[in-house]
């Protein structure tokens, strides 16, 4: 049987709105309107001003349907997600606190089907020394505790910025690890 396809797209925001909000739009604008995602999640949203302004500057000028699930404002810059209203249903955000950012889990609710969808936003720590390293490490392992404790047959992803240098470093080998069920695949 044929099944229907969604859009998820992932975009680091930089810091968004910040005093350059307005000159950037267009470009997010040119970006989005060409891939057309049903699901946008966004890292490095600054507030929840920055939020409401791309949705209503930058989304609903694209497509009037879309709209932004609950925005939790953390200690560094912030995880955002958007969708078209008319496919999906916001559920849920729900924080997994890290030393320096959080990881956000945006629940959804695919209207065709019913089923639940998990989308794990994460912007993991920049830079490449073994200190960070061991940082994006600790930050993965907390990801995993709540995914390795999902039901079976559970639908999730993540996506985000995940700084990571090379398929050797120990938290994207975390993220593949098998050894538990709740691991990713790439």
């Amino acid at each position: 049987y044929a099944q229907p396809t969604q859009k998820i797209m992932s975009y680091n925001a930089l810091n968004y709105s910040g005093s350059t909000a307005a000159e950037r739009n267009p470009y997010f604008a040119t970006v989005i309107s060409n891939s057309n995602p049903d699901i946008l999640v966004m890292q490095e949203m600054i507030s929840q001003a920055g939020v409401n302004g791309f949705l209503t500057n930058v989304l609903i000028p694209i497509n009037s349907s879309y709209t932004a699930g609950t925005f939790l404002d953390g200690p560094d810059s912030d995880n955002a997600i958007f969708f078209k209203s008319n496919l999906f249903t916001f559920i849920s955000n729900t924080v997994i606190p890290t030393a320096l950012r959080d990881i956000n889990e945006f629940k959804l609710v695919y209207t065709a089907t019913n089923d639940t969808l998990r989308i794990y936003s994460v912007h993991l720590k920049a830079s490449n020394t073994p200190a960070d390293e061991q940082q994006r490490l600790a930050e993965v392992t907390l990801l995993r505790n709540i995914t390795d404790a999902l039901p079976l047959n559970k639908n999730y992803i993540v996506c985000g910025d995940f700084n990571i240098y090379g398929s050797t470093e120990p938290a994207y080998q975390k993220l593949l690890n098998q050894s538990t069920t709740g691991y990713f695949i790439d």
